[in-house]
């Protein structure tokens, strides 16, 4: 297993490792349909600035876990994925410890869509995430985890 910071890797890499993080999070369309355009628009952007960045691991060439994360005043955890093949074997722990290094909090803002929640139940018991509001402004209710008394748009 090899870990990858985006933001660190070579042109020719950079391109590469875009769009493999990319069609690994396609599942995403289905919350946001605007998913492809808030990835190369905003989310890669970010990277560029250095607001932000995306770890990931490798196992050969196929991505075991990953994590892009919004750096600025707001620390978020954008997307946390395991693959459904390397689940259940301790690489949620290590991807969310290397999101808590590089955004220097343990807990990070983060939304989770209700309907996948017992998906990260026991991250949420594990480090004591609180839930501080719900919205539906996107396709199905949310429930946001950490954040301030008020969410900066």
């Amino acid at each position: 297993m090899e870990k990858y910071i985006l933001s660190q890797m070579s042109n020719k890499n950079f391109s590469k490792a875009v769009l493999a993080v990319y069609m690994q999070t396609t599942y995403n369309q289905d919350q946001y349909p605007n998913y492809l355009k808030w990835f190369y628009t905003v989310n890669i952007p970010r990277i560029l600035k250095g607001e932000g960045d995306i770890i990931f691991y490798l196992d050969g060439l196929e991505i075991v876990s990953l994590s892009t994360l919004k750096n600025t005043d707001e620390k978020k955890i954008c997307t946390l994925l395991v693959n459904k093949d390397y689940r259940k074997k301790g690489y949620s722990k290590q991807i969310l410890e290397d999101s808590f290094e590089y955004l220097k909090t343990d807990t990070p803002l983060i939304t989770i869509p209700t309907k996948r929640i017992e998906e990260f139940d026991k991250i949420i018991d594990t480090y004591h995430w609180q839930e501080t509001a719900r919205t539906d402004q996107y396709y199905s209710e949310e429930i946001i985890f950490n954040a301030p008394k008020v969410l900066k748009k």
